[in-house]
């Protein structure tokens, strides 16, 4: 068996040790979290303990799209650990952040989805979701009804998982959101294939009182699978 790594491993794991070694101040860290390699990225963010201006956390935050997996999570991390901090949460805040977080919570990294919609319920980003969020779940089923039977299966669990993590995110913000806005999407992931997104709708139907679910509540309550019917027994 051949132990030797690959050039391109070994290079960017000598990186890392060099770079966790040694030590950085703010400024350094970021100028490395500027720089097109990962590893280096990577370090820089899982460094940061602290952010100075909103420049600096738009710079962090634009990471959490359009990079490699490694770094839009280690972004998530950094932007929930950042946003539950009273000190830095305002730097946090604002259309060009929201729009991002939006679509992290629909990232194909279930770890960047968790810890953004973790902050779902923080002031400003909850009345960002109530309006934004309806709209692209509503895009999300529009664009599953239209997959047909020849698209490739990755297609549709992308979809799928999409719509898992917005239905996680809408369980967050339940108790702030328009009822009429989110009626007519839990009436269609209630009869959804997949138990998963059923799952997450008898969730956040638990939680709610309106008589027009009763219906719903008990065909929900009699589902064929067990983690469906759990929240409503």
């Amino acid at each position: 068996m051949n132990d030797t790594l690959n050039p391109s491993l070994e290079a960017n794991f000598n990186t890392a040790m060099n770079l966790s070694d040694a030590k950085y101040d703010y400024e350094a860290l970021m100028e490395l979290l500027a720089s097109e390699e990962v590893v280096k990225k990577q370090i820089a963010i899982l460094e940061l303990d602290e952010i100075k201006t909103k420049n600096d956390a738009q710079i962090l935050v634009s990471n959490l799209v359009g990079q490699d997996g490694k770094i839009r999570e280690a972004v998530a991390y950094k932007v929930n650990e950042f946003s539950q901090n009273p000190q830095y949460r305002e730097l946090f805040q604002g259309e060009f952040f929201y729009e991002i977080y939006l679509e992290a919570i629909m990232d194909i990294n279930g770890n960047v989805c968790r810890n953004i919609v973790s902050i779902a319920n923080i002031k400003g980003f909850t009345e960002y979701l109530c309006e934004k969020l309806p709209e692209r779940i509503n895009e999300i089923l529009e664009e599953i009804a239209e997959i047909d039977s020849q698209t490739r299966q990755y297609v549709i669990s992308k979809r799928n998982f999409q719509l898992y993590w917005s239905l996680e995110a809408l369980y967050n913000i339940i108790d702030t959101i328009d009822f009429e806005k989110i009626k007519n999407i839990l009436f269609k992931t209630s009869e959804f294939y997949d138990y998963t997104i059923r799952e997450k709708t008898a969730k956040i139907i638990a939680k709610l009182n309106y008589t027009e679910f009763e219906e719903l509540k008990n065909k929900l309550k009699n589902d064929d699978n067990y983690y469906v019917r759990r929240y409503l027994d």
